[in-house]
């Protein structure tokens, strides 16, 4: 079954967030997401989609976390990263304990780990069962760097102060300046 889950375009999203009514401070957050090729499973055609959110590491930006090797508690303790694959309409969970990121090249970072989603609980596939996933040296297109809103609000939607806010908490050297796109403010990436 897990043969059958194949890869084909991934990418690394990274975003700052903060939450004033917690006392969480702004802070560096990475998710990923991979498509998979359409493929039948459990006699049914199926798109899947992976989505792992909550990547909260000691990287101060995206090229930080190239040769890097993370773990992580298993789900839902404090600091577990969010995980899912999107299949039957249903997000089924995943178990991701581990994350190695490799090399950069051309505007992606390769990771690698290994995942088990469980199509039982959500999807009610008992047949499918706990499907374990393997992805190895799969590049990962850079996305640019998000801006939650709260710091967007708290700096009064000024990009000169929204900048000295990021770069407290982030390696000026990789990315760009503050731009605002549609739906808020964003920081493209530097060149490795």
């Amino acid at each position: 079954m897990s043969a059958s889950l194949q890869p084909l375009l991934g990418r690394l999203g990274q975003l700052i967030v903060e939450s004033p009514d917690t006392s969480v401070a702004p802070r560096l957050e990475f998710f990923i997401e991979i498509e998979f090729a359409e493929t039948e499973l459990d006699g049914e055609v199926v798109k899947p989609f992976f989505r792992a959110s909550n990547i909260v590491v000691s990287a101060n930006s995206w090229q930080s976390l190239a040769g890097s090797n993370h773990t992580f508690p298993w789900m839902p303790k404090p600091g577990s990263i969010d995980a899912g694959v999107l299949a039957f309409g249903i997000r089924n969970p995943a178990d991701l304990i581990a994350l190695d990121f490799g090399v950069i090249k051309e505007g992606q970072i390769e990771v690698s780990f290994e995942t088990e989603v469980d199509f039982e609980i959500e999807a009610d596939r008992e047949e499918l069962g706990q499907v374990t996933v393997v992805i190895t040296n799969f590049p990962l297109a850079i996305e640019p760097l998000k801006l939650a809103t709260s710091l967007v609000r708290r700096c009064e939607g000024d990009p000169d102060q929204i900048s000295e806010a990021v770069l407290k908490v982030v390696d000026a050297n990789a990315y760009e300046s503050v731009t605002k796109v549609p739906g808020g403010f964003e920081m493209g990436i530097a060149e490795a």
